[in-house]
């Protein structure tokens, strides 16, 4: 008799132990990268509001006027897309705020203004670390902001923890007041009774930072 046939061909439970390790050791590198990268988008639009929030405050110095809704924009050779210079960047004006931004020198990238603020074509606005937009407006409502309130939308397919963490960093951690708020048509979906962001639900929400 050939003794080789014999011979046990499974794994022995120090090789399934060592893949389990292995797999082990995988799988957190995985979660471990994703920790990181979530962390990343976080810092980056905590950037992002800075940088904007700055090119706000310098166009307003210069011009005496909100982008999008400033009335001479096209004596001032910022395009044809001029606001009626109410005060209030609203309606159609929403599209043509970074276009304002960048023609003026206060924030980089190559914006084209949109139609109408329903129908802001891709590149009308700064792009988010969410594969979504950035929109500058005093027309959109939070949770609890004031009528008229210079918001900030910071994307409307945002996961709600990141959310969260934006918030902490910012703010107070309250989805329902503060400087980052819920938009408030998602506040039931987005936030707990409590005013927590409802990480839970694993949900991917709308979110404002409002500026002033």
């Amino acid at each position: 008799m050939n003794r080789k046939q014999n011979r046990h061909t499974g794994f022995s439970l120090l090789e399934l132990a060592i893949a389990l390790a292995v797999l082990a050791i995988l799988a957190g590198g995985v979660l471990k990268g994703r920790e990181l990268i979530n962390s990343a988008r976080v810092q980056a639009t905590i950037s992002d509001i800075a940088n904007i929030e700055t090119a706000l405050s310098a166009f307003q110095a210069r011009y005496s006027a909100l982008p999008g809704d400033f009335a001479a924009a096209g004596a001032a050779d910022l395009g044809t897309n001029a606001g009626d210079g109410n005060g209030l960047i609203e309606d159609d004006e929403v599209c043509a705020v970074f276009t304002h931004f960048q023609r003026s020198g206060f924030l980089q990238g190559d914006f084209i203004a949109g139609i109408n603020s329903g129908n802001c074509t891709p590149a009308s606005n700064l792009e988010n670390q969410f594969s979504g937009r950035y929109q500058l407006s005093n027309t959109f409502e939070g949770a609890d902001t004031r009528d008229n309130a210079m918001t900030l939308l910071l994307g409307d397919q945002i996961p709600v923890s990141q959310l969260a963490e934006i918030d902490r960093k910012l703010d107070d951690g309250n989805a329902l007041q503060g400087n980052v708020q819920v938009l408030a048509s998602e506040e039931a979906l987005c936030a707990t009774e409590q005013g927590n962001w409802n990480e839970a639900s694993g949900e991917s929400c709308a979110a404002l930072y409002v500026i002033r």
